[in-house]
């Protein structure tokens, strides 16, 4: 039996490799006689084109995640009395009726989100396992931004995961934005969300009427401070500006020791171009008088 496999195999791999050795032998054939002919190629550029040209076909056929089809798909059903449950292709229920909550994901395709009472959001893979708890956001589960959503870890620090149920950077972070145009902004120094007593609705209420006492005077927390990341959890800024506004046209609104100025990507500070940034707004003149630094958003609740 193993013979007859490696057998197989070998008759499947050997036109690839025949394939992959005349095309190779053309292509050196090409390329000597433009060396002989013109010397406009040095040998060493030559080898490394040639080396190139035989790495590309096994790059090509690194593993690739497995596509999964609608035949393996769960679709979403509910019951008159709002209760939530998903079933196979073929009718089949596979995640009863009741056992969540509520579900939002109609198609669960590889995985879906759902409310577990008293746990919060959590995301499930097909086999209606837990994968990860899902940061709450407009009165549902984390929006899906770039690829990526918002996950809570043991400690109720934030990471990031896919839609392929893969955490994509661990939970490290107290507080960070959902990403956009493949950049985002954390915290370090604010308060958990379990921590953050502002999160009751009752304390919002009283957060939201304390801010507009302020009117538009532009409140600081002094003892956050707040940096930028890439889609792979790589830093693209330290964490030493009091707060950062989203990104725009490549450049964010900084705020740092009192200043307001626009920053690009790489932390440089930049003259507002309203031609170059359309969708950024030019800054306020008396911007820097307004500003104002407190000690932590629950301090307003003091008062």
């Amino acid at each position: 039996m193993e013979l007859a496999i490696e057998q197989e195999t070998l008759k499947n791999y050997f036109p690839m490799a025949e394939q992959l050795v005349s095309c190779t032998f053309i292509l050196l054939s090409n390329l000597m006689v433009i060396f002989i002919c013109t010397k406009s190629v040095t040998m060493k550029v030559l080898l490394k084109i040639v080396g190139l040209f035989l790495w590309l076909p096994f790059a090509s056929c690194t593993q690739t995640k497995r596509q999964y089809g609608p035949d393996e798909y769960l679709y979403m059903v509910r019951t008159e009395s709002d209760k939530y449950g998903y079933k196979d292709k073929d009718g089949n229920m596979v995640i009863p009726f009741g056992k969540y909550y509520m579900c939002f994901t109609d198609t669960i395709k590889t995985i879906g989100f759902v409310a577990i009472p008293k746990q919060g959001f959590w995301a499930i893979n097909k086999n209606d396992e837990k994968l990860f708890r899902v940061l709450p956001f407009d009165n549902g589960p984390d929006y899906v931004e770039n690829g990526l959503f918002r996950t809570f870890g043991e400690d109720d620090m934030i990471g990031f995961a896919n839609m392929d149920g893969e955490v994509v950077i661990p939970p490290q972070y107290s507080y960070v934005n959902p990403f956009f145009d493949s950049i985002t902004n954390f915290c370090n120094g604010c308060k958990t969300w379990r921590e953050n007593k502002s999160n009751n609705e009752n304390s919002r209420d009283k957060l939201m009427h304390a801010l507009k006492k302020f009117g538009d005077t532009v409140l600081l927390n002094r003892n956050a401070k707040y940096g930028a990341i890439g889609l792979r959890g790589d830093t693209i800024l330290q964490p030493v500006y009091d707060r950062i506004g989203r990104f725009k046209d490549d450049i964010a609104l900084a705020y740092k020791d009192g200043r307001a100025f626009y920053i690009d990507r790489s932390g440089k500070e930049v003259v507002y171009d309203p031609k170059k940034h359309p969708n950024q707004k030019p800054l306020d003149d008396n911007i820097n008088n307004r500003i104002k630094y407190i000690d932590g958003w629950e301090s307003l609740l003091e008062h």
